[in-house]
């Protein structure tokens, strides 16, 4: 599902633009025993990764009071995402498991949707309801799947006859608890009005496998890069030339994305180009976010195929972050 692209040596600056400052990369974490594939957080203080299992255990820190603490809780396997809100920390990964915890990401409870899938995405948009995304990549078809959690009980939900022939949905991401997006194989995009879950066609079949605040990303044979445009109606192609795939996005008014061997991505008013500078690191880079100065957090570590491991965590921002052991 994944192929790699050439990268540089970390440690370089970053120069992000003429009204933007330079920014230097920090590598938090490496060599860890399994891959981290998702990030996300609060404040520079805040912050929550996971990753695969390296063998005891899935991969699953929080940064809080200046220090790394890991997470219990979860079930052996892999961790593929990590979301929060006003509701909570949730998680999901492995064999249909979800999970969610407190704010601290600690109490944490997990359910099991269907054992045969791999959860890729979760959101919830901080009201106690969540949507999670998945499916089967070893199957050729038809094995994509979707659950909701009303707030007491998940249950499956009917996709559209396209969505459904899809081996897998990869990632779920709100603007509200009405407009939810959801990307898949085979250049699937579905968007939630509040009452039902229609098709948006992408003119593009390349696997997507993030969304995020108007922007798709993913690549088959090459990196792809969707913008959402026509009032939240038609998927642009933003594809930076000569780029393979992307794996990671955050959009908003600064958007990143990161991919392959330490890919990273900036967009401005003349759209998106390699960040200038040496790469953050060799590993493969899986997920991307933002904190609320604009201090980028990007995960990874060797995820092109089986084992999973060498867990990789780089910062480009203002602050010292504390270095994650394991």
């Amino acid at each position: 599902m994944i192929v790699l692209l050439f990268a540089g040596c970390p440690g370089e600056p970053i120069e992000t633009g003429d009204t933007a400052p330079s920014m230097s990369w920090q590598v938090v974490g490496e060599k860890l025993p399994g891959a981290l594939l998702s990030v996300w957080g609060t404040s520079v203080d805040d912050v929550f990764v996971v990753g695969a299992d390296g063998g005891a255990g899935p991969m699953a820190y929080h940064l809080s009071g200046g220090e790394w603490a890991p997470m219990t809780g979860f079930d052996p396997g892999d961790l593929w995402w990590v979301h929060g809100g006003a509701d909570g920390i949730w998680a999901c990964g492995a064999s249909g498991r979800v999970f969610h915890g407190d704010e601290n990401g600690v109490n944490i409870e997990g359910f099991v949707t269907d054992p045969a899938i791999t959860l890729f995405g979760v959101w919830g948009p901080g009201d106690g309801t969540a949507w999670t995304v998945g499916g089967d990549v070893s199957q050729s078809s038809a094995a994509a799947q979707m659950w909701y959690y009303d707030g007491s009980s998940w249950s499956k939900v009917a996709l559209p006859a396209e969505a459904a022939e899809r081996i897998a949905i990869f990632k779920v991401w709100g603007a509200s608890a009405s407009d939810v997006w959801a990307v898949g194989g085979a250049g699937l995009s579905m968007h939630y009005d509040g009452s039902a879950w229609s098709v948006v066609d992408t003119l593009n079949s390349s696997t997507l496998l993030t969304v995020n605040d108007g922007f798709a990303v993913g690549g088959t044979n090459a990196g792809t890069i969707l913008k959402l445009e026509g009032g939240g109606t038609v998927w642009t192609d933003e594809s930076p030339d000569y780029a393979v795939q992307i794996n990671g996005v955050r959009g908003g008014d600064s958007p990143v994305a990161v991919g392959m061997q330490g890919s990273v991505w900036l967009r401005d008013d003349e759209g998106w180009a390699a960040a200038p500078g040496e790469r953050p690191t060799y590993q493969d880079l899986h997920g991307v976010w933002r904190d609320p100065d604009e201090a980028i957090w990007a995960v990874g570590g060797h995820v092109s195929a089986d084992p999973l491991i060498y867990g990789t965590l780089v910062y480009a921002g203002g602050a010292t972050i504390p270095t994650l052991e394991n």
